[in-house]
């Protein structure tokens, strides 16, 4: 398996990230430790469902063509 280029794969969480549902991001930060347990998993079956069947590769990885676009619409990667 191709190693992901760092700055390729930050910007792809970073934007997984910023599309999870809130209550999830605040149940991080919950008093219970289930719950932060739960928003745990909830929030890396997001980053799971936002990510599956892509191939993230960098340079010389593409063979001349385009990377596909993880997020739709306005979660497209900025760049």
């Amino acid at each position: 398996m191709p190693r992901i280029a760092d700055d390729i794969l930050l910007t792809h969480l970073e934007v997984a990230l910023a599309g999870a549902p809130e209550p999830v991001l605040c149940g991080l930060n919950a008093d219970d430790p289930r719950q932060q347990r739960n928003a745990r998993v909830d929030l890396a079956q997001h980053l799971v469902e936002r990510m599956r069947g892509f191939v993230i590769e960098g340079e010389g990885g593409m063979r001349g063509e385009g990377q596909a676009c993880l997020f739709p619409g306005d979660f497209s990667p900025i760049g």
